[in-house]
């Protein structure tokens, strides 16, 4: 959700600056992900501010949804924008028949509408920060006015429309040509609004290519609809076709907000095109409207959760800033909350808690420090270890110490080197391992023979391997492997496949804040010779890191590359490791540098020294990409970093990341002629 400050003055002027008002909104639970200063050539000094909202708040994917929020907060009321009433002059040619999965449906039918006049310039500007494409008058008010409320809406041309209009269930393998003119092919369980002939929009996503508005176009039937999230939900990602709409109802729209809606669009269609209006019309099916059940709110659960001692007066205060219709008895110990139809995620008791939690400020609850049991010295590291890898995904297995002398020998060729057992219970365990690869490795030939196309594990365990003193040395081991896919499927209906940087990234998420660990070249006759590493500790070597050999990939039949490290658990220091601090409340500030550099240059040199001059903020340095090829000059290469910046007790300023930055780019050049790509 990306919007305008100046479009939210509209409907709450907060006398605080750019960075306030971000510090607000992440506080409230709205993270914001950046902004940027912006001067309006029609409203004057601006900013754009951009928020990563989570799923459950779909009442803030707009304007008046963010501005509800920040008027609770500040004890403030919102502004509603100025609607025209205007005046009906027309009957409407139309019906709506609605459905359990849509219970209201509201609609205008206009005409006499000038289309050769363009769209207010002002709303073209809100539309382009909003990341909106300007299309032509009508789409684009539909689209002002999503963003401003939060309903959708659709207009189609009305000439076009054969008969009233249904809300229904698709007919199996119906087909509709949509507006981007993708033409797709339908289930059952997708629903639609159809005329009499045929479907004319996929419901809540996308309208149809027949009866879309062109310049032709002279009267429109205006729609404003409550589809019910679950019926809406997934057929966008299944289709490909995630829209503005789609991610509204996807996540529950108000359902008493259509008529508004409509009045509004109404209102600015008037006023940018003329034309005449029929009255407002709404088809509804009250008994399927979503029922959202009182909730008893226990004063005592409050106090005892937040750690806080509140009155059931001002508990009360704080939740109908929100919108909630509180009940409150002097004779009970609990209040009655009626949730407001556009709060979706309101459910039950811990639920308006978080609430008063959000209102009161995380950072007024009272703190107290964690009490911990001592343990011995080498378990609590071990449980260290398992915590930070389960923690990323992988599972821990437990596999045998004993093996064929076939996988023994895979990584110790040398047979003078390998504990054998002298009275093996059978052939599969006649030598101690010398590794943890060769169990691990049985372990992802099991699970990828059983369909599973993902496998993340890890072990720890001793390993045996005889001396030059013909003793037997028993080490520690913590080893770890991934292959497979990334994931399920993603929107585009691809997967990525785990490689080595997967891997190092988690070691080195393990390792942690731990300091003088160092990845160098190496080879090894069992592991890819390109994608293969040492791990030092100062000058000692503690482990490895490798992607398995491609011909020991075929020769074992598996299906994906594979990716494993082994590391001497006891040359793990995670001194340090464990700090607790509280999450920073303000927003990250990040910066993209591409480097040309010498080819032999480390990316990992590079980036520790970024690191050094990047200053205290500094949260992350990413290198995610490296370019060889047409632009780039013979022998060199480009480096691409992502830096993330974020304070702790304040919004960091454009000027505090443009020094750093400009820090950074001089001790690179000086230290390695090192050039800022273009």
């Amino acid at each position: 959700m990306q919007f305008s400050r100046n479009w939210l003055k509209e409907f709450i002027n907060l006398k605080i600056s750019t960075e306030e008002l971000c510090e607000q909104l992440t506080m409230l639970g709205l993270e914001v992900d950046s902004y940027r200063h912006y001067q309006s050539k029609l409203t004057g000094e601006d900013a754009i501010i951009k928020l990563d909202l989570t799923p459950n708040r779909g009442d803030c994917f707009c304007i008046m949804g963010i501005a509800r929020e920040l008027a609770a907060l500040n004890g403030k009321k919102i502004k509603l924008p100025k609607i025209k009433t205007i005046k009906s002059s027309l009957k409407s040619p139309l019906k709506v028949y609605v459905s359990d999965e849509a219970p209201r449906y509201v609609g205008r039918y206009i005409s006499q509408l000038d289309l050769k006049k363009k769209t207010p310039p002002l709303v073209k500007e809100r539309l382009k920060i909003s990341n909106i494409k300007t299309i032509d008058p009508i789409v684009d008010i539909t689209n002002y006015v999503l963003i401003e409320l939060g309903q959708p809406l659709h207009a189609f041309d009305s000439n076009k429309l054969q008969g009233d209009l249904k809300v229904r269930f698709a007919k199996d393998k119906e087909k509709i040509t949509l507006i981007d003119e993708s033409k797709i092919e339908l289930d059952q369980d997708c629903l639609v609004i159809a005329d009499e002939k045929k479907s004319v929009a996929l419901a809540g996503i996308m309208g149809g290519l027949d009866t879309a508005i062109s310049k032709e176009t002279e009267s429109i039937y205006l729609e404003s609809a409550f589809f019910k999230p679950e019926v809406i939900r997934g057929r966008p990602r299944k289709f490909a076709l995630q829209t503005e709409a789609s991610t509204r109802f996807e996540r529950g729209v108000d359902f008493e907000l259509q008529t508004l809606a409509v009045k509004r669009a109404s209102s600015l269609i008037f006023e940018v095109l003329g034309g005449e209006f029929s009255p407002i019309q709404e088809f509804k099916k009250s008994s399927s409207f979503p029922q959202n059940e009182d909730i008893h709110l226990y004063v005592e659960n409050v106090n005892k959760t937040l750690g806080l001692d509140f009155s059931k007066f001002f508990i009360s205060k704080l939740l109908r800033s929100l919108g909630l219709i509180i009940s409150v008895s002097t004779d009970k110990d609990f209040i009655t909350a009626k949730i407001p139809s556009w709060r979706f995620d309101l459910k039950v008791e811990v639920d308006l808690i978080e609430e008063i939690a959000r209102l009161v400020g995380y950072n007024k609850l009272p703190q107290e420090p964690l009490r911990t049991k001592k343990r011995n010295t080498f378990d609590s590291l071990n449980q260290s270890v398992r915590s930070c890898f389960t923690s990323r995904g992988y599972n821990e297995v437990i596999t045998y110490s004993f093996i064929e002398e076939s996988a023994a020998s895979l990584v110790e060729p040398k047979i003078e080197k390998l504990v054998f057992v002298s009275n093996p219970i059978s052939q599969n365990m006649v030598v101690m391992r010398p590794s943890l690869l060769p169990g691990l490795l049985n372990t992802l030939s099991y699970n990828q023979n059983q369909g599973i196309d993902q496998v993340k594990i890890f072990e720890i365990g001793s390993t045996f391997q005889k001396t030059s003193k013909n003793k037997v040395k028993e080490v520690e081991l913590i080893g770890g492997l991934i292959s497979g896919s990334e994931g399920k499927n993603n929107w585009t209906g691809s997967k990525r496949s785990l490689d080595f940087f997967d891997l190092k990234g988690d070691v080195e998420k393990v390792l942690g804040n731990s300091s003088g660990y160092v990845f160098k070249k190496a080879e090894l006759p069992y592991l890819h010779p390109g994608k293969t590493a040492f791990l030092f500790k100062g000058k000692s070597q503690i482990g490895y890191i490798g992607s398995l050999n491609p011909k020991l990939v075929d020769k074992l039949d598996l299906k994906h590359e594979v990716n494993f490290f082994e590391i001497q658990i006891e040359k793990i220091s995670l001194k340090g490791k464990v700090k607790f601090k509280n999450f920073s409340r303000f927003p990250l500030a990040q910066r993209d540098l591409s480097f040309i550099l010498e080819q032999g240059i480390s990316s990992s040199e590079v980036k520790s020294l970024i690191s050094s001059k990047a200053g205290g903020n500094l949260k992350e340095v990413k290198l995610f990409d490296i370019y060889e090829g047409k632009g780039i000059p013979q022998g060199k290469k480009s480096l691409t970093f992502s830096l993330s910046w974020q304070a702790a007790d304040r919004t960091l300023t454009d000027k505090e990341t443009d020094d750093l930055v400009k820090e950074i780019v001089k001790f690179l050049s000086k230290k390695f002629n090192a050039k800022l790509r273009a």
